[in-house]
């Protein structure tokens, strides 16, 4: 398996601060991070040198750490390896793939609101699936971003 990175520009009518809020506060990181499946969430807080568990169904998923975390600019992820049915897996073959690839989210100010640039490890075989899944994933972020109530 070899991994390539998904690179996703959005702009949103909405200042960082809300942005970033979408991004990682639980709730709407479970309503957005529906485009890759259902019943997704991360298990962290988010601070630098915070563990991450981004999981899905079966409580399977990718494990990392916080490398960065400066509100409301930069969260970057940096993957060890891999969660399967709960336990970390960071010796199989698989997950020594991942180990030092990185899940990063830029914010920055722009005139009207926010751009968001993602930036995504991903397995070769599952890249044009979630290409096609961030592109849902960010419209969901900006429809949140937007809306009075969460």
């Amino acid at each position: 398996m070899s991994i390539r990175v998904i690179e996703k520009t959005v702009d949103v009518a909405a200042p960082p601060e809300r942005v970033w809020d979408v991004l990682l506060d639980d709730a709407t990181y479970r309503q957005w991070t529906a485009a890759f499946a259902e019943d997704c969430w991360a298990e962290t807080d988010w601070a630098e040198g915070s563990e991450v568990r981004f999981l899905g169904p079966g409580r399977s998923g990718m494990l990392g750490r916080v490398v960065t975390s400066r509100r409301p600019e930069l969260v970057d992820v940096e993957f060890d390896g891999l969660v399967v049915d709960g336990r970390d897996d960071v010796d199989s073959a698989s997950a020594r793939e991942y180990r030092g690839a990185h899940e990063t989210y830029r914010l920055s100010p722009v005139p009207g609101g926010t751009r968001l640039e993602i930036s995504a490890a991903m397995g070769e075989e599952h890249h044009d699936a979630m290409t096609a899944a961030w592109d849902d994933a960010l419209a969901r972020v900006q429809e949140l971003s937007t809306v009075s109530d969460r």
